[in-house]
């Protein structure tokens, strides 16, 4: 699941209650911006969050092993930031089995209007 939208939409408030609905008992840390990824076990097998915001190259997505998330495990990754990194976000569409939350700020700083749909 990518999860997508401006600094402080609520990318990782979102990624935090979907971590509950999987059945992740231990406390989530939140963003995992400095460590690049929290792995989690759920009822519903391992979940991993990614937060992509302070890689910089598609080269240092590779040395992070980022992509093995998706193509040598099973498991749910949720990954804020991918669409920074077009090339790697061409491969999971390839792929046909990722969704794309877009949160964007409404009307209000309190609101947010959320956008799920399947990424091909």
């Amino acid at each position: 699941m990518l999860l997508e939208g401006p600094l402080g939409a609520g990318k990782t408030t979102f990624a935090r209650f979907l971590l509950k609905a999987l059945g992740v008992t231990q406390p989530p840390e939140g963003s995992p911006t400095f460590a690049i990824a929290h792995e989690y076990q759920g009822a519903q097998g391992e979940v991993v969050h990614l937060d992509l915001y302070r890689v910089e190259t598609e080269e240092e997505l590779d040395l992070a092993g980022i992509p093995g998330y998706f193509w040598e495990r099973e498991l749910i990754a949720l990954s804020e930031w991918t669409s920074r990194f077009p090339k790697f976000e061409e491969a999971l569409a390839r792929e046909g089995n990722a969704w794309r939350v877009t949160l964007v700020f409404a009307e209000s700083p309190e609101r947010r209007s959320v956008r799920i749909e399947r990424y091909v």
